[in-house]
């Protein structure tokens, strides 16, 4: 190589480095950035919020495999090649006339499904532009009978867990890129034609994976080559409703507390959670004041608009009665039978989870055949409040390795 190459190429690569914005942070450098902070906690997560509101995400209908016209939000971090790339490209192509295979471990979408009462937007307002800034493609959709995806059925008022277990599987079909015109086309996210997915279901968003993983790993030849469809990099359940249901859980809460008992049962079954400022403060988010987890009076009243808006139709409690995931589960262990076949799995489950108690959470634990479950400090709804990045701190040390 010539001096002037040599010159050329320090050139080029001091224009670079000067302007050298790495995209995206790595979650040590984001980490990094806020525990150096020297203000207070609230500047820790000012900082954090900070980097997080530059990613959008952005809410679309579309149409759905099973028929289902549903609303989905994804939240994408921009294709982006790292100038120590670019340089490690250009310097291989000078010395040897070639470049080198810069191309990295792609980084697996995450595919999240909310519980009762919410929608795809619980995880739209922190999780979603968390993990994008981290440079990990985001989507959610909204199960029949929120304000964002109508029942396939006109006025209906219930729906039954296989149309959720239906739409969750064209859902996952759907993220991957294809020219099809089948049942399995393409939601258009342009995450690539086989993306690794990391599937993540709260509360009763959980107990539906559990039905949908129950029929992916039935034995059918027909599901088995469907199978081939989903790229499944790991599973996990968060604060999630148990595989024997809530009929178990209700029982243990009126044995402790009636009181409790009783404002989980008006909360849901009377819809009060929509109207009560307390009753919704003590289900989702820790009880207490707006200082108690950083919600507001103000964000009370907007959580109880979309938790309205959200319960058009709710799930058919006495169809699914009938087909809890815990009526295939061994008998001795608590395992379900599918348990060998899974990818990897994660259970978390929230301290001061009002809905969800801790024999619940170990529960869907041993189902999913993990010894014991991972509890972070939190309340119900662990995406939301000042604390939502602990259960998201525990998230990522799940999709690091997967």
């Amino acid at each position: 190589m010539s001096i002037y190459s040599w010159l050329a190429f320090l050139s080029m690569m001091s224009v670079a480095s000067s302007f050298e914005v790495p995209f995206p942070q790595s979650s040590a450098q984001i980490r990094a950035s806020i525990s150096s902070s020297s203000g207070s906690s609230d500047d820790a997560a000012a900082s954090l919020n900070t980097q997080i509101n530059k990613y959008q995400p952005i809410t679309r209908q579309i149409q759905l495999g099973s028929g289902t016209m549903a609303e989905v939000i994804s939240c994408i971090p921009p294709k982006q090649t790292s100038t120590n790339d670019m340089m490690e490209n250009m310097l291989s192509s000078l010395l040897f006339g070639q470049g080198t295979n810069t191309k990295k471990k792609k980084k697996p979408a995450l595919a999240f499904l909310h519980g009762s009462f919410h929608a795809s937007w619980c995880w739209a307002e922190k999780y979603m532009p968390y993990f994008a800034s981290l440079g990990y493609p985001c989507v959610a959709f909204s199960l029949q009978g929120t304000g964002g995806t109508p029942t396939m059925e006109l006025g209906a008022k219930k729906v039954k867990i296989a149309s959720h277990v239906a739409d969750l599987d064209a859902f996952l079909k759907g993220l991957a890129d294809s020219n099809d015109d089948d049942a399995t086309k393409s939601l258009g996210l342009e995450l690539g034609e086989n993306p690794k997915i990391v599937l993540i279901g709260h509360s009763f968003g959980g107990l539906t994976i559990m039905k949908w993983l129950e029929q992916r790993y039935d034995g059918d030849e027909r599901n088995t080559s469907n199978n081939k469809d989903i790229n499944l990099a790991g599973v996990g359940l968060m604060c999630s409703v148990p595989p024997s249901g809530n009929g178990k859980m209700t029982m243990r809460f009126i044995r402790r507390s009636l009181k409790d008992a009783w404002k989980i049962t008006v909360g849901f079954v009377l819809k009060k959670a929509i109207t009560d400022k307390t009753i919704c403060r003590d289900l989702f988010f820790g009880g207490g004041t707006e200082d108690t987890n950083g919600i507001t009076d103000e964000d009370i009243a907007r959580y109880q608009s979309y938790f309205e808006r959200d319960t058009v139709a709710t799930i058919d409690l006495s169809d699914l009665a009938k087909k809890l995931p815990s009526a295939l589960a061994d008998k001795d262990t608590g395992r379900a039978p599918f348990v060998d076949q899974l990818p990897p799995v994660f259970v978390i489950g929230a301290s001061e989870d009002f809905i969800v108690d801790k024999e619940g959470v170990e529960e869907t634990a041993r189902y999913m055949g993990l010894e014991e479950p991972l509890i972070v400090d939190s309340p119900h709804d662990i995406m939301l409040g000042r604390r939502w990045n602990n259960g998201a701190e525990a998230i990522l040390d799940f999709v690091q390795k997967v």
